[in-house]
């Protein structure tokens, strides 16, 4: 056992500080985003929608964030990202540099947290605490009834010696038996919800016994909700290691039956759901408590991972300040520092960083207000509520086309903004998926009555006709990009101003397209003035 713990924390030493999409099991943890999402979409709420979230990739984003040692630990994570609802900054940055400064108290904690382990069924405990709780045994009085009968029957058996009496204790038996045996099966897979619930209690009890967690966590009401809940670790830990026993052992399963006759485990059961469903806020809150723990850890080693972070300020202007910003999934990614106001259009060629400098922008902005840590130097922007519209595809499934969803995607940013939010929307090439004559006029009155509501626009177009339309309402930024003897070059740096259009067709000779289709289509843009 010594050897094993040495081994361990030999292990979560190296792993500290290191980008988990590197770890060899990264694919497994990919593998459990639905079992992670669980607890989310149990909790509900959260500003981060899912089509924002799908958008910027931000499954990949959480990954990259997940140094989790927990199943709870991974689900509070999933969660706190969803919800952009500004951490409490201080707090909370006081917290993670509690673990980046002890790294006594941060290896103990994790070693607490890895006896949770991440079992697939663990992930769905959340739910089964609330089926448990509303877990009833009918009837229960009558068990009670058949226990002191067997009871009785047994004893009178014994000393009466008589036959007769023998055969109603067997009679009985054989009730309890079939009485036992049917609801064996309505509660047998609550076994590990039972086990998670003692498992959770035990490293609560030992988070605070080993100090190894920020002051501001030890609080009176997690220390009533342990005291409330020690006597049921108790009762569930030695019911569930019986269990475990019937299950794995020949002999076991003997006693397992022997056990039922009694109805012994009927009433245990029906006793802890009794507790549980009295106690359910404590089990939960303990969850959260072990789930922030772990979390604060995952925040506090990705911020190490990182080449350069920032805690992030927040204004009450429309207005956004960032220097040497960057997209965390970026490996060698080029920071790009701007001030932007409330409205703002980017433009550019393909491939020149418009779309990778917005998500940049985006995930920090939802980066900022969950779990207070920037990929920047410095970030100073209004608490918002992010929303996007920007990787649009046609749905096979529903039939719906892709101009129809980013019909749906933009509505659903015109109804938030009626709302009295401030909101930072970001648009990736606006209404593209229709002819042009009615995506230019459906663009700019789309673009004009967003901007002229509480929030920030941030789009990105390749539209010349459709910038010089908006320069008034909009500020111009854009991307360059440069034709060579060995192809475009991109410095992926924002500079001010509109900038020029696409290379649409220089791309069209970068990847050997023949030579007569890329003259002819210089020929048309210049004499038919295709924008």
């Amino acid at each position: 056992m010594l050897i094993n713990r040495k081994k361990q924390r030999n292990i979560i030493k190296k792993q500290y500080g290191n980008n988990p999409l590197n770890d060899p099991h990264h694919y497994m943890r990919k593998d459990r985003l639905k079992l992670i999402a669980k607890y989310h979409e149990d909790a509900g709420g959260g500003s981060v929608d899912e089509i924002t979230w799908d958008d910027l990739e931000m499954d990949e984003v959480f990954l990259r964030i997940n140094h989790t040692r927990s199943y709870i630990g991974e689900q509070v994570l999933y969660h706190k990202l969803h919800c952009d609802d500004k951490a409490d900054t201080k707090e909370f940055d006081k917290s993670v540099t509690y673990y980046n400064t002890n790294e006594e108290e941060r290896i103990t904690a994790e070693q607490c947290l890895a006896l949770l382990g991440k079992r697939n069924n663990s992930y769905y405990m959340p739910q089964l605490i609330h089926i448990l709780s509303e877990f009833e045994l009918p009837y229960a009085w009558c068990y009670r009834i058949l226990q002191l009968l067997l009871a009785l029957m047994l004893i009178l058996s014994v000393t009466l010696r008589s036959s007769e009496v023998l055969l109603l204790f067997i009679v009985v038996a054989g009730i309890n038996l079939f009485i036992y045996m049917r609801a064996k099966a309505r509660y047998e897979y609550m076994m590990d919800c039972l086990y998670g619930i003692c498992s959770l209690i035990d490293v609560s009890e030992r988070l605070l016994e080993k100090d190894c967690v920020p002051v501001s966590f030890v609080t009176d009401d997690i220390k009533e909700h342990i005291r409330k809940l020690h006597s049921l670790k108790k009762l569930v830990g030695s019911f569930v290691t019986r269990k475990n026993y019937s299950i794995n052992d020949p002999q076991g399963m003997l006693a397992d039956y022997l056990m039922g006759i009694t109805l012994f485990d009927l009433v245990s059961f029906h006793k802890i759901s009794g507790i549980v469903r009295g106690n359910e806020n404590s089990v939960m809150n303990l969850y959260e408590f072990v789930g922030m723990v772990d979390m604060l850890v995952s925040v506090a080693s990705f911020r190490k991972s990182l080449p350069v972070y920032c805690v992030p300020l927040f204004s009450n202007e429309n207005r956004i300040a960032a220097c040497d910003i960057y997209h965390p999934l970026i490996e060698d990614a080029v920071p790009n520092s701007v001030a932007i106001g409330s409205s703002t259009m980017i433009m550019g060629a393909n491939a020149s960083g418009k779309s990778t400098f917005m998500k940049a922008l985006a995930v920090n902005a939802i980066l900022a207000q969950s779990i207070s840590t920037c990929c920047a130097k410095t970030l100073t922007l209004p608490e918002c509520v992010v929303m996007t519209s920007m990787a649009v595809r046609d749905d096979v499934l529903s039939g719906e086309s892709y101009y129809v969803r980013e019909i749906r995607y933009l509505k659903r940013m015109l109804d938030e903004s009626r709302k009295d939010n401030t909101v930072l929307y970001f648009i990736d090439e606006i209404l593209k998926g229709t002819n042009y004559k009615e995506r230019l006029a459906a663009s700019k009155a789309v673009l004009k009555y967003l901007c002229s509501k509480k929030g920030m626009v941030i789009v990105s177009t390749h539209d010349g006709e459709l910038a010089k339309c908006l320069k008034r309402e909009y500020d111009g930024y854009h991307f360059e990009s440069e034709l060579t003897d060995k192809g475009i070059k991109f410095d992926y740096m924002i500079k001010k101003g509109f900038g020029q259009g696409s290379n649409a067709i220089d791309l069209l000779s970068c990847y050997d397209f023949p030579r007569e289709v890329v003259e002819n289509a210089k020929k048309l843009v210049k004499d038919e003035n295709i924008a």
